[in-house]
């Protein structure tokens, strides 16, 4: 038997995502499920650091996604929040893996800025509750971490004014 008749028709036309990415240049990549953001992510904040005059190489495992001037950085990224002018999600920090630093990307409608906190202020964040517990809540221990947020409140430093 056919229920798609039986479906609220605001359910399937509703917007999915905010309606202010639709003239972005970045709207493709708002599209983009997880998995393939993520790995994007890593390549346009290699693309930038390499064309600020960065050295950037491919990494030595998987616990960071480049070594750029020697130092290895795990690569997070995120896209505005919806209904947002100012919040970013940066999801999966896992402090217990074999890098520096995190280099955070965070995209708006018009722009792309980098920031980065060492391992030791990612672990002064999670100890004073700025990166909260990601899986199974405040009594989990998956050693995974995320942040929802502004900047401002993230505090990373900015990797060019």
């Amino acid at each position: 038997m056919d229920l798609s008749n039986l479906v609220d028709e605001s359910l399937l036309t509703e917007d999915i995502i905010d309606p202010r990415w639709e003239t972005s240049r970045f709207f493709k990549l708002k599209l983009m499920k997880a998995k393939q953001a993520g790995s994007r992510y890593e390549r346009i904040a290699a693309n930038i650091m390499s064309n600020l005059g960065y050295t950037v190489e491919k990494p030595e495992n998987t616990d960071h996604d480049r070594i750029i001037n020697t130092i290895k950085y795990e690569i997070k990224g995120s896209m505005l929040t919806k209904g947002s002018d100012d919040k970013f999600s940066f999801l999966q920090i896992r402090p217990d893996q074999d890098y520096h630093s995190v280099l955070f990307m965070a995209i708006d409608f018009d722009t792309i800025k980098l920031y980065q906190l060492s391992k030791a202020e990612i672990q002064e964040r999670i100890d004073s509750n700025i990166f909260k517990k990601q899986h199974g809540g405040n009594k989990g221990n998956s050693g995974t971490f995320c942040y929802n947020g502004t900047i401002a409140n993230l505090a990373p430093h900015p990797i060019t004014e």
